[in-house]
């Protein structure tokens, strides 16, 4: 029976990981910031409920991943696959937001997600198997105003992973990048773009449910793991920006993307 850790796993893109892992007879360790998430979770799957085990934990504080390992080692949890799919985003012009905030995203979207992928992915190397996906974003394809921060983060994820996939893929370990587009989640809520009040078309995606399916989401990034590919594009614009990334200079993305 394979162990599967999904991360960011209470609500959004990490609960439909969750669900299809234990879907398909994995064990599978749940973890999160948000316990109440985690408890809705026994409750709601509780046709895995033996093969589901949460966690709480903040991986927005610095060594969080080797917090991670560390648990995971004292648990006998070393899993056979790693869903890093825990971020959050900062929504508004840089100089605005709050930098204790955007500290705290950058330490999530970036050390912590590198730090679980070289540890982890240090372990599959030595045993010879192993798959990672993180999840990255089409808002790492295409600068643009208000994601500055977010944006950046998710430019890293998406190219750290296309180089440690073939780093591993020698050892037998599979590393996949998922790029979704704008995705019906929690995330305008946490990024602030719920409350913004100037003209935005992702705030008016999200506030008329307009936005991608973290259902279709999910199923994109786990058949892509399976089929052990580089990449899983999907999503609402996720193609356009991908055109885009191609065809336009980065310097000049930003001023055609005026009100994301």
């Amino acid at each position: 029976m394979k162990k599967i850790i999904v991360t960011g796993a209470g609500s959004g893109i990490g609960r439909e990981f969750t669900k299809l892992y234990l879907e398909n007879g994995s064990q599978v360790l749940a973890v999160s910031l948000v316990q109440a998430e985690l408890d809705q979770l026994s409750e709601d799957f509780r046709f895995g409920a033996q093969r589901l085990q949460t966690l709480q934990m903040d991986l927005s504080k610095a060594d969080s991943a080797a917090s991670l390992l560390q648990w995971c080692q004292d648990n006998d949890w070393l899993p056979d696959t790693l869903i890093n799919n825990a971020g959050f985003a900062c929504f508004g012009d840089a100089v605005d937001l709050s930098p204790e905030r955007v500290a705290n995203m950058l330490e999530l979207n970036i050390i912590t997600l590198t730090m679980t992928s070289m540890l982890f992915g240090r372990q599959m190397k030595e045993r010879g198997h192993g798959a990672i996906l993180n999840v990255g974003s089409t808002a790492g394809m295409v600068p643009s105003v208000r994601f500055a921060s977010y944006g950046a983060s998710k430019s890293y994820v998406n190219t750290f992973t296309y180089a440690l996939a073939a780093e591993l893929k020698p050892y037998g370990v599979t590393v996949t990048c998922l790029t979704p587009g704008a995705t019906q989640t929690k995330f305008a809520e946490a990024g602030g773009i719920d409350t913004f009040s100037e003209k935005s078309m992702l705030h008016n995606m999200f506030e008329r449910n307009k936005a991608g399916s973290p259902v279709e989401v999910a199923r994109a990034g786990y058949d892509a793991l399976n089929a052990r590919k580089r990449q899983a594009l999907v999503g609402k614009g996720a193609r356009v920006a991908a055109v885009l990334s191609r065809a336009v200079s980065q310097k000049r993305l930003p001023y055609l993307v005026r009100n994301p």
